[in-house]
């Protein structure tokens, strides 16, 4: 692929790739050997000075606040609390009724939910779920105080979590007495014969039963219901009104499962309705398209029929495989170790420090430690949001796939596109061809010519298929929409340049050089010219590329592609004029860079366990810092 020519002696960058990855794995092989017999020696380790330490502290991290990160699987969880909290090992360790109740999935879920919720029922837990505690005898006593016991320590773990003091085999207070509302409602419900909520109505239930499914049927339901309408051959009047209240009705419907508590938990919302909508809309037009328009001029005109169906076919297999395949997520806390470790220790290698820990620090110092997922984040990738996860080379959060644009499913989402523009096309050209046959239909029956003919006409041909040309109307607007999308995504393949990056051009310091007057000015290191970039993005090239290998093998000048070379983007705009580059511009201003916040920011905890220490991370001006100062 136009690679330049080089000395045979001179390495390419995957050999710099295998090298560093070579490195790497002995070092943390060492490392964890190092670790290993420093822990079996009993010497102490007060800070993590491994990725194995780093982890394990994490692990435990989210054990305890899972709603600090990504989620840990059920035994990564409990194993976890199990090495924190010693009156959970010593239950575990001494009774074999309760570790039969681990057995049970059902019970293991249970049991770690009261272990992360502070031992709340955790005694009630293990007296439900264990048929051998329940026929224990005498046994029986000394495993519920085991029990007992753990619980006390966990509620009072929880308690010095949350700003409260932690002592080992302690024991609890008297109960909370019951407030005068709480006993109200009690005395409410037995004059209910026992029920603190009246008897639901039918409509009630099966609203909250398929609540969370009304973002998926609404749409659908919305456009199907127009097209059963215009089956039956209304006139517009009649079907505007029909139509009309059909939609209120079914608003109606929509806003009351809104309502319910089932169709807001747990609930993170992606665009499922925006997604939705578009594929109503492909599914009604692809019914209007076979059923109206195919039998009049497959015929006439086969090529541009055969082309228009076919996209109507494939543009939702398209999106399905965009949505399925996933934008490419990078490992978290949550993963396995040797995933995260990698890319751990890949990230790690580009800070230039002396050890574990002071490359950590620079990592969270120049953002490329997602405090969100605990993990490192490699070059180019970004945190989502609303999937809560970072994702490698971040294109951007499409609402009409409900998911991220990442490296793995971008080709998957620029090939659904252009599909689905291209229908957009034929159904445009189609619709245009059947309301000028109407218009001409009505017009041959008139007396007037001129303009009062053709106007008249086209009110005749829009009274007699309202439901064509409001699809007509529709259509219009979402195939502009559609072209800009497409616009933009090629531009961006073109010049090996993400919606995200476009936009944030001025965060990242690999899209920016040295000006000739001291100021930054925009030079994308990883744009190889467009045919370059072109063929990599359409074979896979860059879901494979390491960019952190590449980025460090460039900046010796032994990387393996062409970096800005002539007639490439980043060349146009470091020869054009100011005037051109100001015309000819898909990205933001390098020097539009935000004054950072003044005062000072603080930030409680969220990754004390990278550095060991648990008290207050402040900052400066943005900026982090680790000094242990007054603040």
């Amino acid at each position: 692929l136009d690679r330049p020519t080089r000395a045979k002696s001179s390495p390419s960058v995957r050999d710099i790739i295998r090298a560093e990855a070579a490195r790497a794995a002995k070092t943390l092989h060492a490392s964890m050997a190092a670790q290993q017999s420093s822990s079996t020696a009993g010497a102490p380790s007060a800070s993590p000075a491994t990725f194995a330490e780093q982890h394990a502290r994490i692990t435990q991290y989210l054990a305890l606040k899972p709603q600090e990160g990504p989620a840990l699987s059920r035994t990564t969880k409990f194993e976890a609390l199990v090495e924190i909290i010693p009156a959970l090992k010593t239950m575990l360790d001494s009774s074999s009724a309760l570790r039969d109740v681990l057995k049970d999935p059902q019970a293991f879920e249970a049991v770690v939910k009261a272990a992360t919720n502070g031992g709340r029922g955790l005694d009630e837990v293990v007296m439900n779920y264990s048929a051998e505690f329940r026929a224990a005898g005498a046994r029986a006593k000394e495993d519920l105080e085991l029990v007992q016991r753990a619980r006390d320590e966990l509620a009072l773990f929880n308690a010095g979590m949350h700003g409260g003091t932690y002592t080992p085999n302690a024991t609890l207070g008297l109960p909370v007495e019951s407030t005068a509302e709480e006993d109200e409602a009690y005395l409410v419900s037995l004059d209910r014969g026992g029920e603190n909520e009246e008897t639901p109505m039918v409509m009630d239930l099966y609203f909250s039963a398929h609540a969370k499914r009304s973002d998926v049927m609404m749409p659908f339901a919305f456009m199907l219901v127009g097209s059963m309408l215009a089956a039956t051959g209304m006139k517009l009047t009649q079907f505007a009104l029909t139509y009309g209240v059909c939609v209120v009705l079914l608003s109606v419907a929509y806003k009351h499962a809104r309502m319910q508590w089932s169709y807001w938990k747990n609930r993170r919302d992606v665009g499922t309705q925006s997604a939705m909508f578009v594929q109503a809309l492909l599914v009604v037009c692809a019914m209007q398209f076979f059923i109206v328009y195919m039998p009049l001029w497959w015929t006439s005109e086969l090529l541009i029929t055969f082309i228009t169906g076919t996209a109507f076919i494939i543009t939702p297999y398209l999106f399905y495989k965009t949505y399925a395949t996933g934008p490419g997520f990078c490992p978290t806390a949550a993963s396995d170790f040797d995933s995260w470790s990698q890319t751990m220790e890949r990230v790690s290698q580009t800070m230039g420090g002396r050890n574990v820990a002071e490359n950590a620090s620079r990592m969270m110092a120049q953002n490329r430690y997602c405090k969100t997922c605990h993990a490192a984040r490699p070059l180019r990738s970004k945190h989502c949001p609303l999937c809560n996860r970072c994702v490698h080379k971040l294109d951007h959060h499409c609402p009409i796939s409900m998911c991220c644009i990442g490296a793995k499913n971008q080709r998957f989402f620029l090939s659904a596109i252009s599909s689905m523009f291209i229908g957009q096309l034929g159904f445009l050209h189609f619709s245009y061809k059947y309301i000028h046959m109407l218009v001409d239909m009505h017009g041959a029956r008139t007396r007037h010519a001129g303009l009062v003919n053709t106007l008249a006409s086209l009110g005749r041909a829009v009274n007699d298929a309202p439901w064509a040309s409001w699809l007509w109307f529709l259509q219009m607007f979402c195939t502009l929409y559609c072209f800009i999308i497409l616009a933009r995504m090629y531009l961006g393949v073109a010049s090996n340049l993400t919606v995200n990056e476009m936009i944030n051009t001025a965060k990242y310091e690999y899209l920016k050089t040295a000006g000739d007057d001291g100021q930054p000015r925009y030079r994308n290191i990883f744009d190889a010219g467009a045919r370059i970039n072109c063929l990599h993005f359409w074979r896979d090239v860059d879901h494979r590329r390491d960019w952190d290998g590449f980025y460090a093998a460039a900046k010796v000048g032994q990387a393996d592609l062409p970096i800005a070379p002539k007639y490439s983007y980043s060349w146009f705009h470091a020869t054009a004029s100011k005037t051109m580059r100001n015309i000819f511009c898909i990205h933001r201003d390098v020097r539009a860079v935000p004054a950072p916040p003044s005062g000072h920011g603080h930030a409680h905890g969220t990754a004390q366990h990278m550095s060991g220490s648990h008290g207050h991370e402040h900052s400066h001006g943005g900026a982090p810092c680790d000094a242990a100062h007054a603040v």
